[in-house]
């Protein structure tokens, strides 16, 4: 009974998050003019198409070019759903449902659903936007996920629907006879991870702080399992992650397929997506001349006039009867060669959302391996677990959680993780303990805070560093940079922290070379907008590489330099969601080389957290007063 009502807690989460949603881009749609909804992110306008074509299963993709050049923030992301919309000569709107393929620079691509199948359905008039529109699919696809998961009775579902709710452990058992050697280019760690994970039964979890190889890992894992396994469904919740993974996979010279949406455009991916392969495939050109032909037909058809003869009208019939059993064909044929290409690949990649995908729906998997697990919602990830026999977490549940917009979601529990569930509860939980990334000082604070000084760094890189001090902190105490509200957002900002920013960057840029990564990353958005502009607009900056973002859109990068604006400077020590641990780990670990942390210790002084941080710095690293800066 306990099982039941967590999972019907979760169902009741999903339902609030998806109400949540859906009113967000209800008021985000409210704006009334297109530069209020460019301003809020959710409106490419105007736009041209600049590509249209059939894409597999005859579905019409287009690409579209943003022609406002202007560095301008936006909402748009691979699997959002959008409406295309067009103008015309009357001055009529006309629009059209799809959902984004590919995001890039100033590019996008819309994929359409079977209600778009003719090229012509889609006009560039006189003037065209694209626009973010609430998409139910992801709440559909977790509901009826945990549905399945309620009702099923097959046995590994309900040991591990039942293991998960209990937190219990897992027996192991034997995979296969043959011996598992260990690989001489992976460190203990990673092997013993690997081995444990072979010999797991129903769940099995690899911890993989920051730097240590964890996709390496991965790699070598699902290598070894292809040993005794015909293929194995790889998956995570971002496209970006799953895209790395598939890359990977591929450079390993695994048969790796990329399902769902993906950036086609120069993406080092686009040779491994279904469409592609289809579309390189020798009977591709047959195909697609039989379609082109049905399309023939089917506008001769249409081209007769209202007033004809009996013989008219058997002509037109004809063709019609002709053009459908031309498309007929083709999709018979196409239908054989997307199953040829499914059979054949040894790893399947999508998103945890897309592993519902029908064109693998009826693919069996032994195994599934979930990356970035940290950042998966529960239902997203039993999307792809019931698919499977058994399934490997891999990620850090020390840094930060899925993302969850609704209050009542978070107080039901759907930002609390699988991984996060299960990791100190089960056998089969292997620590990956070297980390390739940062230098030793970089590490030492996190490594003491969050992972019981358990990490050692490797000797390549324990000791680089751009200068002689690898982390610093720079305390604006005092100097009046006390941080403000955006009107609009109530997100906080800091302009003095920019101002400093600025100075270090006037003395210190003799340390930076032309290969030099830097990341500037803030926990505010008002504030990384604002970074975003200030590094568009000063002429200092030209030269470097630079990418600015949020610390929670950082997760997952590295830079040989990262600067860390925490922006929070008050009288009253309010710090916000700074008080978030993970946050803190996350931002810290991205640096390679150096890190440079800008804050006001006074106010973060009331949080042990950041006292314990003053104390490491003082010990460990370099304080610096922002007096330094103002002369």
């Amino acid at each position: 009974m306990a099982n039941q009502d967590r999972y019907d807690r979760i169902l009741e989460a999903i339902d609030w998050e998806r109400k949540t949603e859906e009113t967000y881009f209800k008021q985000l749609q409210s704006k009334k003019t297109n530069a209020e909804k460019i301003e809020a992110g959710i409106l490419w306008y105007p736009v041209v198409i600049v590509k249209k074509y059939y894409t597999i299963g005859e579905q019409v993709e287009i690409i579209v070019e943003r022609k406002v050049r202007d560095v301008m923030s936006h909402r748009f992301k691979t699997g959002m759903g959008c409406q295309v919309f067009t103008v015309n000569a009357a001055g009529e709107k006309e629009t059209l449902k799809g959902v984004v393929s590919f995001v890039k620079k100033l590019k996008m691509g819309i994929l359409f659903g079977s209600h778009v199948n003719q090229l012509e359905d889609i006009e560039d008039r006189f003037k065209s936007g694209v626009e973010l529109v609430y998409d139910e699919k992801p709440y559909t696809v977790m509901t009826q996920a945990i549905l399945n998961v309620k009702s099923s009775q097959e046995e590994h579902i309900k040991d591990l629907r039942d293991g998960i709710s209990k937190q219990s452990d897992f027996a192991p058992y034997q995979v296969s006879n043959q011996q598992f050697h260990p690989w001489t280019s992976l460190n203990d760690s990673q092997n013993a991870a690997i081995e444990g994970c072979l010999s797991s039964d129903r769940i099995a979890i690899i911890h993989g702080p920051p730097g240590t190889g964890k996709t390496t890992t991965l790699v070598a894992l699902i290598k070894e399992s292809l040993r005794f396994e015909k293929r194995i469904l790889v998956c995570a919740p971002s496209n970006n992650a799953v895209d790395l993974l598939a890359r990977r996979l591929d450079e390993a010279d695994i048969e790796t397929l990329r399902v769902g949406n993906v950036s086609r455009v120069g993406d080092a991916t686009a040779h491994l997506t279904l469409a592609t392969k289809v579309a390189n495939h020798d009977d591709w050109k047959h195909i697609k001349k039989v379609k082109i032909e049905a399309n023939e037909a089917r506008k001769q058809a249409g081209s007769f006039k209202r007033k004809f003869g009996y013989k008219e009208r058997e002509n037109r019939n004809a063709m019609y009867k002709e053009s459908r059993e031309l498309k007929k064909w083709a999709r018979e044929l196409e239908d054989r060669l997307v199953d040829s290409i499914l059979h054949k690949a040894q790893a399947v990649c999508s998103t945890l959302i897309s592993a519902s995908s029908s064109y693998i729906k009826d693919l069996q998997f032994e195994t599934v391996v979930i990356d970035e697990a940290s950042q998966a919602l529960e239902p997203e990830c039993w999307n792809a677990i019931l698919k499977a026999k058994r399934v490997i977490f891999a990620g850090d549940h020390l840094q930060l959680p899925p993302t969850v917009k609704s209050k009542e979601a978070e107080e039901l529990g759907l930002a609390d993780t699988i991984l996060d569930r299960m990791s100190d509860k089960i056998h089969h939980s292997y620590l990956l303990n070297t980390q390739y990334r940062m230098n030793d000082h970089i590490l030492a604070f996190s490594n003491k805070r969050f992972y019981g000084s358990k990490l050692i760094s490797h000797d390549s890189n324990s000791k680089w560093s751009l200068d002689e001090y690898p982390i610093v902190f720079i305390d604006t105490s005092g100097c009046g940079f006390e941080e403000e509200k955006h009107a609009d957002t109530f997100s906080s900002y800091n302009k003095g922290e920019i101002f400093i920013i600025r100075e270090w960057f006037l003395q210190h840029k003799d340390i930076l070379l032309d290969e030099t990564t830097i990341g500037i990353i803030s926990p505010y958005a008002a504030q990384v907008k604002l970074l975003k502009q200030h590094i568009e607009d000063e002429e200092l900056y030209r030269g470097l590489n630079i990418e600015v973002n949020s610390i929670d859109g950082f997760q997952g990068q590295e830079k040989d330099l990262i600067i860390i604006s925490l922006v929070r400077s008050n009288e009253n020590g309010e710090i916000g969601f700074l008080a978030d641990e993970r946050r803190l780990n996350v931002g810290m670990t991205r640096a390679k080389k150096k890190l440079v942390m800008i804050g006001d210790l006074s106010t973060l002084a009331g949080s042990e957290l950041y006292t314990s941080l003053a104390d490491h710095i003082e010990k460990d690293g370099h304080y610096q007063s922002a007096w330094e800066y103002m002369s």
